[in-house]
């Protein structure tokens, strides 16, 4: 698609939405575990996250930060390479600088060979050995004028590192590189302050490692404030292309590094800009310095809902469109997004053809499914492969790919003397993807004979092992195309089933700061997923039924955590309390037909379901046919667990929401008409919190299944699959593809195939019961 529709796209995307309202822990996956337990590679030499600085950076005041996240900061294994990008005005690219790099590696890297080289936009500006396993240490490279460009400048590093004693295929699990996020990024001579919109890209980030975003609105919170800063935030969000981004709401600046977006319409915002400081700032959108310098203003002055519309537009076609063709539309970055019959090489995710020479080389990317897709085995996936091997490995020598950190299918090198694959065809299952995206990594281990003897001083780099050329590709075969919910991945990765212009509303169920900025926090974390502002009216109460629209409905239990903090005008009535949608969606406990869904009806069902659960019978006490019954009821859920690559779930298959910090739930409406998808918890606090934790990076690529929690313990993420899911898009009706999904249906409920290979079985011994005694018997004499 060309730049200036796309460009085009996101401003229509605005005005119709407006007019509507950790890579490390990735890597040690759960695959890999296992080969690990047992052996001193189980213990404390897994990599460990540097520790983030509690206080303010010490660092460079004129230091650029790289624009990715957290999770981006670790190379592994003995081959890696890691891209971050950063921006620079034109007198910052004028003066040159450094490029400082922060970071410790593991002490089993052996510091003979270990080498980091570095790229800066495609050219080499030298490397460093890799030799601090016991405390950060910075390199800082020297980068001329003639380097770098004006505008977001990619860096692209590559760590290569041998294991000091280890030479066995686990022992690469234990190489590491991690930067420090707070110290590592661009060192510049010539300030340069916050006085456009390109200068918002160098933004640093607060101590907690989040790009703070706060909403500055004078005034209670109202639904009609909400939907005027909404195409305004999700614009800015885009612009910004972090998905660490963290929105806050208040009536007053914050504090350290971040964004203010001050929103000042004709009604009140007068006074706002005066007390600010700030009564110079034009209509329309402007940026503006901060109260200190690492703070940035953005400035919304309008009449109305139109005049926003107006201003965006204008932002988007004008000052913001440069940083969003880098940003957000911009291709080769590690994601391959791909649709039904499309071919995509590696090469389009920005991949570099390069040569191995060690024992474990790994190659990932990201692959972009349609929203709609459903994963089943009615199709594979095809894996061209394009490389070659040496002579000399190992018979166990073989190609691994997993896909979501399961492998999903091997192919070994068989041919000792090498070989070499031109296009080689490698089927990998439609089931192990889902819709959005998806991890893919291509795993090659090539052992030989010298590992076993593990003298690292007799290695030799110079004979390579492997080489994956940037012409393979993968070929995707016509899909099966139909909506079907709950599905937390879909949402996570396009949005579904709020993107693509549908109008959905959003609805916080209390107007208190800290829901409303977990409720902004979500939404804009969608629209970075869909690639385009979404389509949402804001409402404060409960969702309304009967409009058939989707709602994400964002509840607090209305437990009041800031009474006194904040205006009485900001609390629900009784009436909405009484409404209140944790009370709508709870889910129903009656277990009996005959007990009523009343108060009291609830506690007999609560009874009798106790009384149920103390008489139940032993395993030892039932009959036999009860436990075949039991028997088969198990072995069908683990063959299916088995067909959908999720292994056992027995661990995480706890009550709904309890134990939870918040809960991210997804569901038909009451009336059966629409789609909601609900996020709540048992008071503000907690929904502001689960909210942050629930959209960071690498808890949010994880979404899966019907229900999703975040446990107040440990803070990890415990996703729940659906037990039931429904049809709630199905645009595409021809022959072709109503083919394929009642094949991937099918295969979803395979029992069928062997109730219909039972009921064959069992005609034919009637027939043969029948027509036996009919005809005789018949000797042949």
């Amino acid at each position: 698609m060309a730049k200036t529709s796309l460009l085009a796209m996101l401003g229509l995307s605005i005005l119709v939405a407006s007019a509507g309202a950790g890579r490390a822990e990735g890597l040690v996956a759960d695959s890999v575990k296992p080969l690990l337990e047992g052996t001193a590679l189980s213990g404390g030499l897994l990599p460990k996250p540097v520790e983030t600085k509690k206080t303010e950076q010490a660092a460079d005041k004129n230091l650029v930060p790289f624009e990715q996240s957290t999770d981006a900061y670790m190379l592994a294994g003995e081959d890696d390479v890691a891209t971050f990008t950063f921006a620079l005005d034109g007198p910052q690219v004028s003066a040159g600088g450094t490029l400082n790099l922060a970071y410790v590696n593991a002490v089993s890297v052996l510091p003979d060979t270990a080498k980091m080289d570095v790229e800066v936009n495609g050219r080499d500006i030298g490397s460093f050995a890799i030799a601090s396993p016991n405390g950060t240490l910075t390199e800082k490279i020297a980068v001329a004028s003639e380097f770098l460009k004006a505008g977001r400048n990619v860096v692209r590093l590559r760590a290569r590192q041998h294991h000091r004693v280890d030479c066995s295929l686990d022992a690469t699990y234990e190489l590491w590189t991690k930067l420090d996020p707070a110290s590592s990024g661009f060192a510049t001579s010539a300030a340069s302050g916050f006085t456009d919109f390109d200068s918002l890209l160098a933004v640093r980030r607060n101590a907690a490692q989040r790009t703070d975003v706060r909403i500055v609105v004078p005034g209670a919170l109202s639904a009609e404030a909400l939907n005027e800063l909404a195409p305004v935030l999700q614009s800015l969000i885009l612009f910004l292309n972090r998905d660490d981004v963290s929105v806050s709401v208040a009536d007053k600046p914050g504090t350290g590094p971040g964004i203010d977006l001050v929103m000042a319409m004709d009604r009140g915002g007068a006074a706002t800009l005066s007390k600010l400081g700030l009564s110079s700032a034009p209509r329309g959108l402007s940026v503006q310095g901060g109260a200190t310098a690492d703070r940035a203003t953005v400035v919304l002055r309008a009449a109305n809902l139109n005049d926003v519309n107006a201003a965006v537009l204008a932002a988007v076609k004008g000052p913001l469109a440069d940083g969003l063709k880098s940003g957000i539309f911009e291709k080769g970055r590690g994601v391959l997004t791909v649709d039904a019959g499309e071919r995509r090489t590696l090469k389009e995710a920005g991949y570099e053809t390069r040569v191995f020479s060690g024992r474990l080389s790994r190659t990932d990317f990201a692959v972009e499914m349609p929203a709609d897709f459903y994963a089943a085995e009615y199709a594979t996936l095809d894996l061209r492969l394009h490389a070659a091997t040496s002579p000399g490995l190992d018979q166990t020598a073989q190609l691994l790919v997993r896909v979501n950190d399961k492998v999903v299918k091997s192919y070994p090198f068989r041919n000792r003397e090498g070989e070499q694959f031109d296009g080689k065809r490698i089927e990998l299952p439609l089931r192990a993807f889902r819709p959005g995206v998806n991890h893919v990594e291509l795993l090659a281990e090539l052992p030989v004979a010298a590992d076993a003897a593990c003298r690292p001083e007799e290695r030799d780099d110079g004979k390579p092992r492997f080489i994956l050329l940037d012409t393979t590709a993968i070929e995707v075969p016509a899909l099966a195309r139909v909506g079907r919910l709950p599905d937390l991945a879909a949402l996570a990765g396009k949005a579904y089933p709020y993107g693509g212009g549908k109008p959905f509303d959003l609805v916080i169920d209390r107007a208190d700061s800290q829901s409303v900025g977990a409720g902004l926090t979500l939404l804009s974390r969608l629209a970075l997923s869909a690639r385009a502002p979404l389509t949402a009216k804001i409402a404060i109460g409960t969702p309304t039924q009967g409009t058939g629209r989707d709602a994400l409905v964002v509840s607090s239990q209305n437990e009041f955590a800031e009474l006194g903090a904040t205006d009485k005008a900001s609390f629900p009535s009784e009436t909405d309390i009484s409404a209140s949608v944790a009370a709508l969606l709870e889910p129903d406990p009656v277990v009996t037909a005959s007990v009523s869904d009343t108060a009291t009806g609830n506690e007999t069902a609560d009874l009798l379901q106790a009384f149920h659960n103390s008489t139940a019978a032993g395993e030892g006490d039932l009959s036999f046919g009860s436990r075949a019954q039991l028997w088969l009821s198990a072995a069908t859920k683990n063959f299916g667990r088995w067909l959908s690559y999720q292994g056992d779930d027995t661990a995480r298959v706890t009550p709904h929401g309890a134990g939870s910090l918040v809960t991210l739930s997804q569901m038909r409406s009451p009336d059966g008409l629409s789609t909601w998808t609900v996020i709540k918890a048992s008071a503000p606090r907690d929904i502001e919190a689960g909210v942050n934790r629930l959209v960071e990076p690498a808890i949010w690529r994880d979404l899966d299944g019907g229900t999703a929690t975040i446990e107040i313990a440990s803070l990890s993420l415990v996703s729940l699959p659906a037990a039931d899911r429904y049809i709630a898009d199905l645009q595409d009706r021809s022959p072709g593809n109503l083919r394929r999904v009642a094949a991937a249906w099918f295969s979803d409920n395979f029992q069928i195939y062997v109730l219909l290979v039972l009921a064959c079985l069992g005609i034919f011994a009637v027939w043969l019961g029948i027509t036996v005694p009919r005809k005789g018997v018949r000797y042949d004499r």
